[in-house]
């Protein structure tokens, strides 16, 4: 049988056709008995599923072509045929039973004349049933937090239908969750019993974290209300998100029960460290690549591009190999990119295969090395994070190249000068009296940045690392920059309620030890006057707790 989902249900569709050779049940004296048939249709213990056929009238092979649907079976119902003869006067006779398991007609249905059980049969002749049964998986969207209920068995449970010969129960259990109507579901109906088992799971519709679980057991009469049994209450933490199994209490007996919690799996996403080194990144980097082979060396940008294409690549800026014999180096072959990391002293380098996956270490005959491909250190290059570059690890291309990554001097002067140019050109497009900066010295300042919880603590560190506390932090734009003096982030919020609100996560990514946060200044009443409201409310509430630590104190 093909798997199926945890706590899977069906619809079934039934056809009843005819049934043959039925035993008569109404006597007469003149001619040949017959029987009145009809045929009732039922999931075993659940009595609200009953179906029936027409009534056809004196006959032992009633034809009914009646076609009718259960809209939830489980994988744990039993589907129940009676064939009935109908009595004017009296109890209708039972004439034959069928009982087809979920495993019986699950995948494939059933299409066929099946036997018919009839102890009060003598004649020796057996009655069939014609039958066409087709189950259909009921397809239901799948929640982030799933609660999956299993109830085995209840012990001890007391007594609610009186006889002379020792009383039963007619028990079966609802499982809800209170204020959400359509969140129940119930088992099947025992008969005659204090101690069921129903082994039934189902899935709780509607469930969500913190809801509690409410379990109650009644009797089942096919008349009067159904009497309680007794119920119980769990409470969330009781079961979330850890789940439970065991018994409790009824008042009157007890309920053994499992209750799993199941949350969806969180694919971690897979980040690529160098995936915002881009094309257009150009600036030194501080590294280059020596040939093993000739000494011949090439300085590295934050993205070289490496390949035997001259048309392609820019000689000044990328590594060309196009000597002869490089035919298995691809026109396009690799990619190096490099960027600061967190300390502006600290430069980081991956190297990128774009093209080289079907060749490189191993790939050879006999376990050598295959042209096409690319490896670290004689590691094969990952085809999506790349592989990070150290000092000294020696980089194959294809199967002749083999170039050693190493340090080299960086030009401060020309990025002093770049970083003059920026600052120029911001200034003449902003009034530079509006304008507060701060270059981040040190790790201890970045700190105090990423703990900021909102846009005013952003400005008001800012503020006081320039020791410039007095200043009013009316701000309607804060500014991120590289330590080159290049534009990272601009932020922008003209109103209160604005800043109170922006998400600040997206400003913290941007700031960086060596880098420049920027503040605008306001004049803007409107921006102003609900700032130093906002100001004075805050230090209001700080005086009001300096108050009464003062009183606790004294």
């Amino acid at each position: 049988m093909e798997s199926l989902p945890r706590a899977a249900k069906f619809r079934v569709k039934i056809s009843i056709i005819r049934a043959n050779n039925l035993r008569p049940a109404d006597l007469s004296l003149i001619g040949q008995s017959k029987s009145d048939p009809y045929c009732i249709c039922k999931l075993a213990g659940r009595p609200e599923t009953d179906v029936r056929t027409q009534t056809v009238m004196k006959t032992l092979d009633p034809t009914w072509k009646f076609e009718c649907e259960m809209p939830c079976m489980k994988a744990t119902d039993t589907l129940e045929f009676q064939v009935m003869d109908y009595d004017t006067i009296g109890s209708d006779d039972l004439l034959g039973n069928l009982e087809l398991t979920f495993d019986q007609i699950y995948p494939g249905g059933v299409d066929d004349t099946l036997e018919l059980s009839d102890p009060a049969r003598k004649d020796g002749k057996i009655a069939t049933l014609r039958l066409k049964v087709i189950p259909e998986l009921i397809e239901t969207p799948v929640p982030d937090t799933r609660c999956f209920v299993t109830v085995y068995k209840a012990e001890g449970l007391r007594s609610a239908d009186w006889s002379l010969f020792g009383g039963k129960s007619d028990p079966y259990c609802i499982v809800n969750i209170p204020g959400k109507k359509h969140s129940a579901w119930r088992t099947r109906v025992m008969f005659k019993e204090l101690n069921p088992t129903w082994d039934e799971e189902e899935d709780v519709i509607g469930y969500e974290p913190g809801d509690p679980l409410k379990f109650q057991v009644l009797d089942y009469d096919e008349k009067d209300d159904d009497d309680n049994l007794g119920q119980a209450l769990l409470q969330s933490s009781d079961f979330h998100p850890d789940g439970f199994e065991g018994e409790i209490s009824l008042g009157e007996g007890t309920l053994h029960v499992r209750i799993d919690i199941a949350v969806p799996e969180i694919d971690e996403e897979v980040i690529d460290p160098g995936g915002h080194v881009g094309p257009r990144d150009r600036e030194p980097a501080p590294f280059q690549m020596r040939s093993m082979d000739s000494g011949r060396t090439h300085r590295l940008v934050a993205y070289t591009r490496i390949g035997r294409s001259r048309r392609m690549l820019e000689d000044k800026i990328d590594l060309v190999l196009d000597s002869p014999g490089n035919c298995d180096v691809s026109r396009l072959h690799a990619i190096v990119k490099c960027w600061r990391g967190p300390d502006p002293n600290t430069w980081l380098a991956r190297l990128y295969d774009e093209k080289g996956a079907d060749g490189g270490a191993g790939m050879g005959p006999g376990g050598g090395h295959s042209g096409g491909g690319t490896t670290v250190d004689g590691e094969a290059v990952d085809p999506v994070l790349g592989t990070a570059l150290q000092t000294g690890s020696v980089l194959r291309f294809g199967v002749r190249e083999m170039w050693v990554f190493e340090r080299a001097p960086m030009h401060l002067r020309s990025q002093d000068a770049e970083i003059a140019c920026n600052r120029a050109a911001a200034n003449s497009q902003e009034d530079p009296n509006l304008i507060r900066s701060l270059k981040i010295p040190s790790n201890a300042v970045d700190s105090a940045l990423q703990r900021c919880p909102d846009w005013f603590s952003i400005v008001r560190v800012v503020l006081e690392c320039r020791l410039e506390p007095d200043e009013p932090a009316c701000v309607d734009c804060i500014e991120t920059q590289d330590e080159c003096g290049r534009t990272v982030g601009r932020h922008e919020a003209y109103s209160l309620v604005a800043q109170q609100k922006y998400d600040i996560q997206r400003i913290l990514r941007e700031i960086k030890v060596g880098g420049t946060v920027r503040l605008r200044l306001s004049n803007d009443p409107k921006l102003l006057a609900p700032i130093l409201e906002y100001l004075d409310q805050q230090r209001a509430e700080m005086q009001k707790v300096y108050h009464s630590r003062a009183q606790v104190l004294k």
